[in-house]
């Protein structure tokens, strides 16, 4: 592996979708593509501060704060397990903790790829971070996208020349949505590919090889959502009582609602995988809630959560699934669509995604 290649993205984050994008990424540069790859640690300020925020139980609701006050030190392992994970799992440069911080730097790799998740997104970076548009790579040859996410359009006018002028210099464009697509196509004129998540990269089989087995025997729903949702929680009583089976939640401060039977919050990455690979079945409002289903073949009750639900119905068209939240006529709730079509879908979207990779690595350098 002559070949080097620098990832910057979120990877240091405590939130699962960030770390196992960035996973998946590196894996498959490293094995599809034979490149050796290297995380950028760069830890913007503002997501930082936010993750930090996190930490403490930030909400109106008294027994949500009793709970977060009570499962504090769990919240701390989780974070451990976090740092472990990207440590054991991941090929990290020393960390920058400013886009200045990295220009000032000579990496010196051979590429340079930004994405996936939503680095472009201007609400969750705390404004417009040159770093997430490669501004420190002078070679426009040996730079490209790979399936960012702009995740919401509260861009800022001013925010659009320096976007312009950085995306021109890149040799290959692509982002994870439809609007993402159609917004760079105005802004620079140039083809944009629009591609899958890398999490659909990695096979169910080569999740398996890092998940870490749940601490529970018998089988059991899975609840995992972004943001508390009582139309989340009204479907997932229906779904227990017509399955009989347990509820498991994945839960941020440990707040307990009447219908869940286990919640846990000293989840890692390793965890959170093991956790989808052995439940019987799964509600989420999440976009990674929704793709995990699907890497593992789970039947699943999906309702799109209020922020950035965007990323969530863009990757619903694109798969042809229709989700319909209503009690069928024989009692169940869940996703309906035609497996065969998904799997299809799914594997030319992995196909495209790959050749674009490679196709970026071994291209020639533009000088």
């Amino acid at each position: 592996m002559d070949m080097k290649t620098g990832i910057i993205t979120f990877h240091f984050v405590n939130n699962f979708g960030g770390v196992l994008q960035c996973y998946a990424l590196q894996r498959v540069l490293r094995e599809k593509c034979k490149t050796e790859v290297t995380v950028i640690d760069y830890r913007n300020w503002f997501i930082r501060f936010t993750d930090f925020v996190r930490m403490f139980p930030v909400t109106g609701n008294a027994e949500e704060i009793k709970s977060g006050i009570k499962t504090f030190p769990e919240r701390i392992r989780r974070r451990r397990k976090f740092s472990e994970f990207n440590r054991k799992n991941m090929s990290l440069s020393r960390p920058y903790f400013s886009s200045l911080a990295i220009s000032e730097e000579k990496l010196g790799y051979d590429r340079y790829i930004c994405g996936s998740d939503q680095i472009w997104n201007p609400v969750l970076t705390g404004g417009f971070v040159p770093a997430y548009f490669l501004s420190f790579v002078k070679n426009p040859g040996i730079k490209a996208s790979y399936a960012p996410s702009f995740g919401t359009s509260r861009w800022k006018a001013f925010m659009f020349r320096p976007v312009r002028k950085y995306l021109n210099s890149f040799n290959c464009l692509s982002v994870r949505e439809s609007e993402g697509k159609n917004m760079l196509k105005k802004l620079t004129g140039r083809e944009v590919k629009q591609l899958i998540d890398p999490t659909f990269l990695v096979t169910k089989e080569e999740w398996a090889e890092i998940a870490v087995d749940p601490p529970i025997s018998e089988k059991y729903i899975l609840l995992y959502i972004m943001q508390k949702d009582e139309t989340v929680y009204s479907y997932v009583r229906e779904i227990k009582n017509k399955f009989r089976l347990p509820v498991v939640e994945i839960s941020r401060y440990g707040y307990k609602p009447d219908f869940v039977d286990r919640t846990l919050i000293d989840v890692g990455p390793g965890e959170f995988i093991g956790l989808f690979m052995n439940a019987e079945f799964i509600c989420t409002n999440s976009y990674h809630g929704l793709v995990f289903s699907l890497i593992f073949e789970k039947e699943f009750c999906l309702v799109p959560s209020r922020k950035f639900r965007g990323r969530i119905y863009n990757l619903l068209k694109m798969l042809d699934i229709y989700i319909q939240p209503n009690l069928d006529t024989e009692g169940e709730l869940k996703a309906r669509f035609d497996k065969e079509r998904v799997d299809k879908i799914i594997s030319d979207e992995i196909h495209r995604s790959i050749e674009y990779l490679s196709s970026f690595i071994n291209c020639r350098d533009k000088q």
